[in-house]
This record gives C-alpha cells, sequence and structure tokens, in this order.
C-alpha cells in the first residue's frame, strides 16, 4: 500500500517505521525537519518538511497515488484540516484523524471524518494489560461488542479442530500464525499449541476460550 502520514512526533513515526518494515511504501510530513531526521536510517521511505495540510506538501508526498492517509499531529484541528484536503482534493480512499480532545468528536462526526482516540487507545491498552493478560491485542467495533482478539494456543488446543474451537455468533476463526506460515483454516484445521489465531469474539466467548489459551509466566 501507499500511505502518506502527516505528523512524525511518538505516533506517526512508530506507525511510519512500523508499516515501512511490513514493505509499504511510506512518505512522512511534518513542520519540524530535526523529527524526520530523527527516524534514522532504519526508516525506507520518503520525508517532507510541511503542513500536513498543505496541498502542494501533500502532493509532493505522493498523495494522490495514496491508499490511505493518516493526519496524526498533535493538533486536532490540522488533523481535521488534513483529512479533509486527502478526501475532498485528492480521493483518498481510506482517511484516518488522530483527536485527541473527545468535545471535538460530535465535529468529527458531523463531516464524516473517521479518527481514532488517543485516550480510547491508551485505556484499551491499560484494560488489556490488566485483565486480558491472555488477548494479546484486540480491536472493539464501535456501537457493538464484537473484537478482533489474537490469541495463543495452549497445550489444551493441541489437535483441536477449528469447528470446536468456533462457536455460532460468538466466535469465528480468521487466520492461523504457525511460525513463519499463515493458514486461512477450514472447519477441520487442526490446531497446534503455540498457534497465533486471530478471531472475531463477542465478550461472552472468552469463558470458552482461556482452557485453551497458552499461560504467560
Amino acid at each position: 500500500m501507499r500511505i502518506v502520514i502527516a505528523g512524525c512526533g511518538r505516533v506517526g513515526s512508530e506507525l511510519g517505521l512500523t508499516l515501512s518494515e511490513e514493505g509499504h511504501d511510506v512518505s512522512i510530513i511534518d513542520s519540524d525537519e530535526s523529527r524526520l531526521r530523527a527516524l534514522g536510517s532504519t526508516f525506507n521511505g520518503a520525508t517532507h518538511v510541511g503542513l500536513a495540510y498543505d496541498v502542494s506538501v501533500l502532493r509532493d508526498a505522493g498523495i494522490e497515488s495514496a491508499d490511505a492517509f493518516l493526519a496524526v499531529t498533535s493538533s486536532d484541528n490540522a488533523n481535521l484540516m488534513a483529512v479533509e484536503v486527502a478526501k475532498s482534493v485528492f480521493g483518498v480512499p481510506k482517511s484516518i484523524a488522530r483527536l485527541d480532545d473527545p468535545a471535538r468528536a460530535k465535529a468529527y462526526r458531523t463531516l464524516n471524518v473517521t479518527y481514532v482516540t488517543g485516550a480510547q487507545l491508551v485505556s484499551k491498552v491499560i484494560h488489556e494489560q490488566i485483565v486480558d493478560e491472555e488477548f494479546r491485542y484486540h480491536v472493539t467495533f464501535g456501537g457493538g461488542d464484537v473484537e478482533v482478539i489474537e490469541m495463543e494456543m495452549g497445550a489444551n488446543a493441541d489437535g483441536l479442530p477449528v469447528k470446536q474451537l468456533e462457536s455460532p455468533n460468538m466466535l469465528r476463526v480468521a487466520a492461523v500464525r504457525r511460525g513463519s506460515t499463515t493458514f486461512v483454516p477450514d472447519a477441520e484445521f487442526a490446531l497446534h499449541a503455540g498457534d497465533l489465531v486471530v478471531a472475531a469474539a463477542r465478550a461472552g466467548a472468552r469463558r470458552k476460550l482461556h482452557k485453551y489459551l497458552a499461560r504467560e509466566g
């Protein structure tokens, strides 16, 4: 994917480094050249000095052919303006803004801007560290109780077919990572201890899952 990121602070730099390491074509924009230099030699994307919502800077960063645009500066106003430019001027298929002030959420929704709030992300990570240690990460869909979760299978899951892990309208397995290979399993696929399983699950499915998961520590 071609991805343009506006903002090279802690969030933007981490995103840029991670996405470029995954093989994506990444360009990062920031008004502070020193932040771009701080990316170091491990960053194999492109950097551009300028404002997040400057049309000429965005064009130089390759936004006209971008698959996604991420506005993650420390300014909610700048992020909102940048996403509006990306959507309205350049027609970027997927544009996401960082939002730090929850009071602005209504304005973002009114303008149909997809956003992620810092407070929600922090609270989710803390919750996982305290309550959901066995679920390495999860994404909750707004307005519902369905999550995308990643689980490491323990000894009790060795040889278990996927169909026995799944539950109708409660849990559905999407992929299984085993070593360096990823599978899209069918119902008869046999799980192994150590497998990483990605699934869509409702909160009520957790009671059944715990007995199959690896225990850390």
